[in-house]
């Protein structure tokens, strides 16, 4: 009897070791657990996706069939750094950086500037670019300063920094209290279009993509925008990421911060707005 007890004590310690390696193999596949990041997925895939809206020239736009720009060099550059292929998707600019904080694409890189609400959702790369914000106005125009906005239709890329800028400045800062009308547009050109139809009476939007739509059409003018005080409306741009890939990261601010370094950034700038 005592054999036959000392013999189930020693099967139930067996079974309880065999349960217990089966545990710790499914809590390695937990949520949490080692799981493959960003890094590695691009790496397996062969291919970087970045995604962009190619409206917003000289930093991405539509050449024949073809997305080109200065963002899309610095793609260019980042996928051979990794050594993958660079596809590029041309995306809404207001839900860019959703897609990227949701994993869609790999790298958001389309003129988009570093701010709090953005950081939130995404993980930004060092500025490869600072800029101000324009104002594209018919030459006639009495608009000067951002305080004339006061009372005036304006148009605006939605989802960009001038648009979030200018909806303060009506909600909160120097056009509270006025009846400034803010339209939203998919793009800069098709604002641009309405200006010159007179449903407008400005556009608000980045530097370089003001003076090449200005320079487009005779008989209008771009223009820094700032307040009467004299401060202009300035932003930075930078590469977005999902947050927790500081590996991809790093590589990006090694790509990026060289490209600054060297002056490439702005000999492309200049390439594209020729």
């Amino acid at each position: 009897m005592k054999k036959f007890i000392a013999l189930l004590f020693i099967i139930a310690i067996a079974i309880s070791g065999c349960g217990g390696n089966g545990d710790a193999a499914d809590d390695s596949e937990q949520p949490g657990g080692s799981t493959t990041g960003k890094l590695d997925q691009i790496k397996s895939s062969g291919t970087l996706v970045m995604y962009t809206n190619a409206e917003f020239p000289p930093y991405e736009f539509i050449e024949g069939n073809e997305i080109v720009g200065v963002d899309v060099e610095i793609g260019k550059a980042i996928a051979e750094k990794l050594e993958v292929e660079l596809e590029v998707v041309n995306a809404d600019f207001g839900g860019i950086v959703a897609s990227i904080a949701s994993g869609k694409g790999d790298v958001a890189v389309s003129g988009i500037t570093i701010d709090d609400e953005r950081r939130a959702q995404v993980d930004f790369s060092t500025p490869y670019v600072e800029s101000v914000q324009y104002i594209i106005v018919p030459e006639n125009s009495d608009i000067g300063f951002v305080e004339d906005l006061s009372d005036k239709a304006v148009g605006v890329q939605s989802g960009t920094t001038g648009s979030m800028l200018v909806e303060d400045e009506i909600n909160e800062g120097v056009l509270r209290g006025g009846t400034t009308d803010l339209k939203q547009y998919t793009s800069a050109p098709v604002a641009m279009q309405d200006l010159i139809n007179g449903r407008i009476d400005a556009v608000v939007i980045d530097e370089l993509v003001a003076i090449a739509l200005a320079n487009e059409h005779e008989a209008y003018t771009a223009m820094p925008l700032v307040y009467t005080k004299g401060s202009p409306m300035t932003e930075q741009f930078g590469v977005a990421v999902a947050k927790g890939n500081e590996d991809l990261l790093a590589i990006i601010d090694e790509v990026v911060g060289g490209m600054v370094a060297d002056g490439l950034i702005e000999l492309y700038i200049q390439e594209y707005s020729e």
